[in-house]
């Protein structure tokens, strides 16, 4: 189990040139920034699972398994806080041999009793293709923090029908160090691409709008 600390930026899809021309960028590619390295870009795939009346997102859990290439990754992340688009939840991760759910993973301290897992279905999907840079960071205070950055495009659509909804999102993920190193890197970006924004909404929670008005 580990706490996640992220700030989520929702974006224009038109503006996203702009963002990867932002002064801010340049630097970073320029390797203006501690022991930085560019991962190439990733295409994810996720599943999102839920009783159908939807008792999971009821208590801000979300359950998923994600295709990374070769590998299946199970999540499952617990009710945390979010506020002006930073994000503090409790996660955790199990490598799967299939693309199945296991239910003998999850945590029962941490799962709720009411909600069998034989009702657990597959909800909605999240595929998108994702840019990640990691880099160090020294805030205003001297404090050297390690930063997880994901460019997010792609879309989320449901099981049930062929309606989808565009995921376009900028990532700042707290790896080590203080979360004020996020606020500063976001209000930077944020200054030099106005069409940035503080984003409280996640994926999953855009997968059961999405539900909504199917």
């Amino acid at each position: 189990m580990k706490q996640e600390i992220e700030i989520k930026l929702g974006l224009d899809p038109k503006a996203v040139e702009k963002l990867l021309l932002s002064k801010f960028f340049v630097r970073l590619e320029e390797g203006n920034t501690l022991n930085r390295v560019l991962r190439e870009k990733k295409t994810l795939s996720n599943v999102y699972y839920d009783t159908s009346d939807w008792l999971l997102h009821a208590r801000k859990i979300a359950l998923r398994i994600r295709t990374d290439g070769a590998l299946f990754i199970q999540t499952l992340k617990t009710k945390g806080v979010s506020d002006k688009g930073l994000h503090k939840r409790f996660e955790w991760e199990w490598p799967l041999k299939e693309n199945q759910l296991d239910t003998q993973l999850l945590p029962l301290e941490h799962w709720p009793a009411d909600i069998a897992f034989d009702r657990l279905k597959a909800q909605f999907c999240t595929q998108f293709t994702r840019n990640i840079w990691l880099f160090s960071y020294r805030d205003d205070q001297g404090v050297e923090s390690q930063i997880e950055m994901a460019l997010d495009r792609g879309d989320v659509s449901s099981v049930q029908s062929s309606q989808r909804v565009a995921i376009c999102e900028l990532e700042l993920e707290l790896i080590s160090g203080s979360a004020n190193a996020l606020h500063e890197v976001a209000g930077t970006l944020i200054a030099q691409c106005p069409e940035l924004s503080p984003c409280d909404i996640s994926k999953a929670e855009k997968g059961y709008q999405l539900l909504a008005q199917c």
